[in-house]
């Protein structure tokens, strides 16, 4: 398999300086297989991030590109996938879209608008944040964010996570829960990231949490990019706003971080309009816009009524 910088793919250049991203192609066809990606500051011994790792015995002196801790992701379906995904909108869940990469920078606080709600997700690996990312396609946001210290969870509809669930595995061998392994004894602050599926509603997420063994106390942040865009996904986006309100009622303290690409009749102002009637919703802030010559992308705050 080859490795370009060259594109046909959806991350915009500016998005690609920051990460230093690569596609994977097959050199006999040159259709891309997966993705390759790394992000500054994260290197290869810091590849275990588990509590029983001594991240302590880090190297001080400079670091080189070569070693920074590279991710590789396929971005192929299963077999069994591949012949729906043209009826619907499962092709979209194997690309990598700029509004993800710039709410994950957002989170991490590399944008110029910085994230006044969040503590340093590295401050302590054994204790560190968690997230859900909603609609997590490839789920690049949420595994950056477990490489910098947070315990995710990447959720999507059943039919693309095979793919997910792989990939996951592949990438963090010593941390990753698969969803046949119980929950149960998991405490809310032990460092992992799993995939699991969810379809968008208040049912769909309370028995979610109570998988997850979370029903009482949700998750700090929750993050979702590139989720609403009607043309594609139809009005969707009223489940998505069904399922944010109520990770807000089980913690009123969760911030919500929401990253679109603008796009024409996107739906994404009903979308805003609706979310800021929900009751558990005390507001929504547009917290910082990127405006391009043909893209525009928004980072929406939403916070709970007890953050307000």
């Amino acid at each position: 398999m080859d490795e370009d910088s060259d594109s046909s793919r959806s991350v915009d250049n500016s998005c690609e300086a920051f990460i230093a991203f690569q596609s994977i192609r097959d050199p006999s066809t040159n259709l891309e297989r997966g993705i390759c990606f790394s992000w500054p500051g994260i290197y290869d011994d810091e590849n275990d991030l588990s509590p029983t790792n001594d991240n302590n015995n880090r190297r001080e002196e400079p670091r080189s590109e070569n070693e920074l801790r590279k991710i590789v992701l396929s971005t192929l379906l299963e077999e069994d996938d591949i012949a729906p995904i043209f009826d619907g909108s499962r092709w979209a869940g194997t690309r990598l879209w700029g509004a993800a990469i710039r709410g994950i920078q957002y989170i991490a606080g590399h944008l110029d608008a910085k994230p006044d709600f969040l503590p340093p997700i590295r401050s302590d690996p054994n204790k560190g944040m968690s997230m859900i990312e909603l609609g997590c396609g490839l789920g690049v946001p949420g595994m950056i964010f477990h490489l910098l210290g947070g315990s995710v969870v990447l959720t999507d509809q059943a039919n693309i996570l095979s793919q997910l669930v792989s990939n996951v595995i592949h990438n963090f061998p010593k941390t990753a829960v698969s969803e046949g392994k119980s929950c149960e004894k998991l405490h809310q602050d032990d460092f992992t990231i799993q995939a699991m599926p969810l379809s968008w509603s208040r049912d769909g997420i309370s028995d979610l949490l109570s998988k997850l063994n979370r029903s009482d106390v949700g998750f700090d942040i929750v993050l979702n990019c590139d989720c609403v865009f009607e043309p594609l996904y139809g009005k969707s986006w009223i489940l998505l706003n069904e399922t944010i309100n109520e990770l807000l009622r089980v913690n009123p303290l969760c911030t919500v971080v929401t990253s679109v690409e603008r796009r024409q009749d996107d739906g994404i102002d009903s979308f805003l309009e609706q979310m800021v009637g929900m009751e558990n919703v005390g507001s929504v802030e547009k917290a910082w816009e990127e405006k391009r010559k043909d893209t525009c992308i928004q980072i929406y705050v939403t916070q709970g009524i007890a953050n307000n």
